[in-house]
C-alpha cells in the first residue's frame, strides 16, 4: 500500500491495487517524514475508508482538515455501530453529514448554546431503534470526548440515520416525518383507534406511510392507470376508503400533490386491516 495523496500527518489516500479505487487510510501520524509514493506503515493503519461515491469521497477527505481526528473517529464507531443494529444500508453521505453534525453540535455544547429537536417525541416513537442509537452516540461522545451532548442530540443523529437510510437529506427526512404524524393523527381520530408502536401492524403501516411521505415530499407519482380495486375498495371497505379519502384531501391541500386511485387502495388495504383487528 502506497501514499497517493498526504491530507495531514494522521490521514492519508492510497489507491487500492485490485480495484483502482481510492481509499482513506487513518492512523496516529502515518503520513509523519512521509511522502507520496512511500509505503504505508501498516503498523499505524487504524481505520481504512471505502466511499465509492466520488464527490461524497472529496467531501469527506475536507473534513480532516477542519475537524479533530478524534471527532471522526467517534462519529466513525456511530455509524459502525448503527450499520450493526439496523436492517438498512446507509448511503454514505452519512460519513460527511454526520461527522460535519456532530462536530457542530460539540461546539455548539462547549458554548452554552442548545438546539431544541422539536421532533423528539415522534422520534422515540415512531424510529425506536434509530433513537437507542442515538443515545448510544452521545454516551460514546461523553466518554471518548468528555462532553456530555443533551438528549436532543440522539435524536438528531437517530434523522441522521433516517436519511441515509431513506437516501434523502436532513430537510426532507424532517418534512416526512410530520406528514407521517399528522397522517396518523388523521387515522387515529377518524377510525377511533390508538396505536401501540411496536406492533406488527403499526409497523407495517407506519412502513407504508413513510415511503408515501417520502413521495409526496419528492413529487414523485404512481403512473396513473386504471385501478381494479378501486371500486371494490370503495363498496366494500367504506370506512377504510373514506378515511383515506380524508388522507388524501389533506396530502393535496398541503403538500400540492395529486393522490392517485392506487395509492387510496393501498392505504385502504393497510387500514382495513387497523379496523379488523380493533373489531376482533
Amino acid at each position: 500500500m502506497k501514499i497517493q495523496k498526504i491530507l495531514n500527518n494522521n490521514v492519508i489516500t492510497t489507491v487500492d491495487e485490485m480495484t483502482g479505487m481510492e481509499k482513506v487510510v487513518m492512523g496516529r501520524g502515518i503520513a509523519f517524514q512521509k511522502k507520496k509514493g512511500d509505503v504505508v506503515d501498516a503498523d499505524r493503519i487504524e481505520k481504512v475508508f471505502l466511499i465509492e461515491n466520488e464527490n461524497e469521497n472529496r467531501k469527506f477527505q475536507s473534513l480532516f482538515n477542519k475537524i479533530p481526528l478524534e471527532y471522526i473517529k467517534v462519529t466513525e464507531k456511530i455509524i459502525s455501530y448503527a450499520k450493526e443494529r439496523l436492517d438498512n444500508t446507509l448511503d454514505e453521505h452519512i460519513y460527511v453529514a454526520l461527522t460535519d453534525h456532530l462536530a457542530f453540535a460539540i461546539k455548539r455544547t462547549k458554548a452554552g448554546i442548545r438546539i431544541q429537536n422539536h421532533l423528539m417525541w415522534e422520534i422515540k416513537r415512531f424510529y425506536k431503534k434509530e433513537y437507542e442509537i442515538g443515545q448510544w452516540g452521545i454516551g460514546l461522545v461523553k466518554e471518548e470526548l468528555s462532553v456530555e451532548l443533551p438528549d436532543d442530540e440522539a435524536g438528531f443523529i437517530a434523522f441522521h440515520l433516517l436519511s441515509a437510510s431513506m437516501g434523502e437529506n436532513m430537510m426532507n427526512t424532517m418534512d416526512i416525518t410530520e406528514m407521517v404524524q399528522d397522517i396518523l393523527n388523521i387515522i387515529k381520530y377518524d377510525l377511533k383507534v390508538e396505536f401501540k408502536p411496536g406492533d406488527l401492524l403499526f409497523d407495517r403501516l407506519l412502513t407504508h406511510l413513510r415511503y408515501f411521505a417520502q413521495r409526496v415530499i419528492n413529487k414523485k407519482y404512481i403512473t396513473e392507470e386504471e385501478e381494479p380495486f378501486y371500486d371494490f375498495i370503495k363498496n366494500n371497505y367504506k370506512q377504510a376508503f373514506n378515511c383515506s379519502l380524508k388522507v388524501k384531501l389533506y396530502v393535496e391541500k398541503n403538500y400540492e400533490y395529486e393522490v392517485s386511485k392506487e395509492e387510496i387502495v393501498y392505504l385502504s388495504l393497510h387500514l382495513q386491516r387497523v379496523i379488523s383487528r380493533f373489531k376482533n
